[in-house]
């Protein structure tokens, strides 16, 4: 459920952006396809309002959405006609703003295609390993976890037939035969925070022995019965399995900036530009230090 609230709320946000920022007119050529809005002689197209959707929502908005959108668009176009009517993008300050802008779209641009030339060397599982070993002190576990798999039914007559039959041994052949939901691989398991559970079992999980198998516990969804694979206490170190995500992301974000650092390190060498230290820098008079150097010339910080 939260993840279906935040997927909503990021995509109200996109189509706020994309009905401020995207204007989808064409004054003097012909529309292509239908047109569902118009606003002097702008124009949005059908095609112009699904090209507009991110691919990654087009199965997921409303149509009520559509039209906010729309609603949206039109707004954009008033205000923006209205603007150049009163000439306002001529006026210096906003020209300069304009550029302002464009310079950091574009600049942000630069990054992105980089970065994405960046995420596409794979992080080994050796540098995964590395990274841990020489960090291994900072991933230090902030709660109790516990690693489980469960078996769940559909009532509790059943619930119980499972749990007087089940063994360490044929856990995972009685999940086959009976659970509604798939058992995951001993290996495939993961650490889960115990205050991330649900109250009616966070504290049944992790006061079970390691190895141990829980009596019936009926949810919502089923009558669940657990199976404790490990546990662990908070404040010790994580193992690498546990934050093994959280290196990958650490790692990608480093080979992008090391990227974007040999991007612009490459930049400086080929183009001409200059810095003025002294023109920068400002000393108050109480200060005993001098002001600094000139740097000019090609690839010279």
């Amino acid at each position: 459920m939260k993840e279906k609230k935040a997927l909503l709320k990021n995509l109200g946000i996109i189509l706020v952006v994309l009905g401020i920022f995207i204007s989808s007119c064409d004054w003097f050529s012909q529309p292509k396809s239908a047109i569902v809005a118009r606003v002097g002689k702008a124009v949005l197209t059908i095609d112009d309002l699904n090209e507009s959707i991110p691919p990654e929502y087009s199965d997921k908005i409303t149509n009520k959405q559509r039209v906010n959108f729309v609603k949206q668009w039109i707004d954009t176009e008033l205000l923006y006609q209205a603007a150049l009517h009163q000439k306002i993008h001529k006026e210096q300050e906003i020209r300069d703003r304009l550029e302002r802008i464009k310079k950091d779209l574009l600049g942000a641009e630069m990054i992105s295609r980089n970065s994405v030339k960046s995420s596409e060397k794979a992080i080994t599982e050796e540098d995964i390993v590395n990274y841990y070993e020489q960090h291994k002190g900072t991933f230090i576990r902030e709660s109790n976890v516990v690693k489980y798999q469960e078996i769940v039914v559909t009532d509790l007559k059943t619930g119980w037939q499972v749990r007087n039959t089940v063994t360490p041994n044929n856990f995972s052949n009685l999940a086959s035969q009976y659970s509604i939901v798939p058992i995951k691989e001993e290996k495939d398991v993961p650490y889960v925070p115990v205050n991330s559970l649900p109250e009616e079992i966070s504290d049944l999980l992790f006061r079970i022995r390691i190895g141990g198998t829980t009596s019936p516990v009926t949810m919502e969804d089923g009558v669940h019965i657990f199976r404790i694979l490990d546990k662990k206490n908070a404040g010790d170190i994580s193992l690498l399995e546990e934050v093994r995500e959280e290196i990958v992301s650490i790692l990608s974000t480093l080979a992008q900036k090391q990227s974007v650092e040999n991007m612009l390190a490459d930049l400086r060498q080929k183009t001409d530009y200059e810095i003025h230290f002294n023109l920068i820098t400002t000393v108050k008079k109480t200060d005993s230090t001098s002001t600094g150097n000139d740097s000019t010339g090609t690839g010279v910080q």
